[in-house]
């Protein structure tokens, strides 16, 4: 795999610092997962089976698990061995607990000077709000994308997901691979942060890039689209939900054609794009009403029948179901040491000569300490 021989320590908790690693872990890398006595914040947050929660399981495949008490000296010597033996260190410590712990970038490097240190944190090592304590939402809120989100009448909404938390991850395992990059071609290790506000606001290039051209910032439309329709979910009869999206006139007739609607098609205040969506009220009411006259699988067989942007909207149990992530790889079944068969979230990313692989189930808590000991000469 493309990170074959490539060791990285995480030290992280939660889902930034851990998923970031993981990223790495799934294209070959050993990644070695320390956590305090305990285990980090993350095994205790949430629904749980056992010792373990869905936050820890979801973000922690392709790892050894080693519990390792940094504030006391056996365990500083044990890390500065495992750091002789390691390319990159992920964390999202902050100071001074990092300096005190050896997981600042002058520690680390005086162990091995070709370190790569990645540190995550929710609003950036430097600045004005450097050191404030926050979360994903926190970063949806500065980032502007909680106000961008949500009906139009109604409150400032955060995302379901933890994009910000998810969107940081992803950062961090192009920084490490930008920095590995630099070093095959120069030497030299370096440290690296990834804030999570910058990736909210990395998300929202489109609409910031419109805000700072127009001054205008785009408003908050719900399901809905601020430039075209018909763009929205509509309930089906047996109360399923599907999405449907006709950015174009070729796609409204396939659509129209479709739902057995050809009458819409020629339809003066429908005849355009700009004309949708100024009557975009009265066009919603026409594809709702004809939506809800079948069930969703039947309307969904339908629309894929006349190439119709369309999709449905899955609830958890549906989307692992759907039999086009899990040809995706994307939910991959594992036997995990305390709960047997389970199946995690999958990679991705797909590479054709080089792809990833789920090798391992996420680590119960200092699983493989003695392991990795054993390995240091212990």
């Amino acid at each position: 795999m493309p990170l074959s021989g490539i060791r990285v320590l995480e030290l992280g908790s939660m889902v930034a610092a851990p998923l970031g690693a993981t990223l790495l872990g799934d294209m070959g890398a050993d990644v070695i997962k320390i956590e305090p006595p305990g285990g980090e914040e993350g095994r205790r947050i949430g629904p749980r089976r056992g010792d373990d929660t869905g936050l820890y399981v979801g973000a922690n495949r392709n790892k050894r698990g080693m519990v390792l008490d940094l504030t006391v000296p056996d365990g500083q010597d044990v890390l500065r061995r495992l750091v002789a033996t390691a390319d990159i260190v992920i964390h999202n410590v902050r100071s001074p607990a990092r300096e005190k712990l050896g997981l600042d970038y002058a520690a680390l490097a005086a162990v091995r000077p070709d370190i790569i240190l990645v540190t995550v944190s929710t609003y950036g090592e430097t600045g004005p709000y450097a050191g404030r304590p926050g979360i994903d939402p926190s970063a949806q809120a500065l980032g502007g994308l909680m106000a961008a989100t949500g009906e139009p009448d109604g409150p400032a909404l955060k995302v379901g997901a933890a994009v910000a938390d998810v969107t940081a991850a992803t950062l961090v395992a192009y920084s490490a691979m930008l920095a590995l990059w630099a070093r095959a071609r120069d030497g030299q290790g370096q440290a690296a942060e990834v804030a999570l506000i910058d990736g909210v606001v990395h998300l929202q290039g489109v609409q910031l890039g419109e805000y700072l051209l127009t001054g205008e910032p785009p408003p908050r439309v719900g399901n809905r689209s601020a430039f075209y329709a018909p763009y929205n979910s509509y309930p089906c009869a047996d109360g399923g939900e599907v999405h449907l999206a006709a950015f174009n006139d070729k796609f409204y007739r396939n659509l129209c054609r479709a739902l057995d609607a050809p009458e819409l098609i020629d339809d003066p205040r429908f005849a355009g794009a700009a004309a949708r969506l100024q009557n975009r009220d009265a066009l919603e009411d026409e594809i709702a009403a004809r939506c809800a006259r079948h069930p969703r699988a039947e309307l969904m067989a339908r629309l894929e029948r006349a190439d119709v942007v369309a999709a449905p909207v899955n609830d958890y149990a549906a989307v692992a179901a759907d039999p086009q992530l899990r040809h995706n790889g994307l939910l991959v079944p594992v036997v995990h040491g305390a709960h047997g068969p389970l199946t995690v979230p999958g990679i991705p990313l797909h590479l054709g000569r080089t792809p990833g692989q789920v090798r391992r189930p996420p680590p119960s808590l200092g699983e493989h300490t003695a392991e990795i000991l054993a390995q240091l000469g212990e």
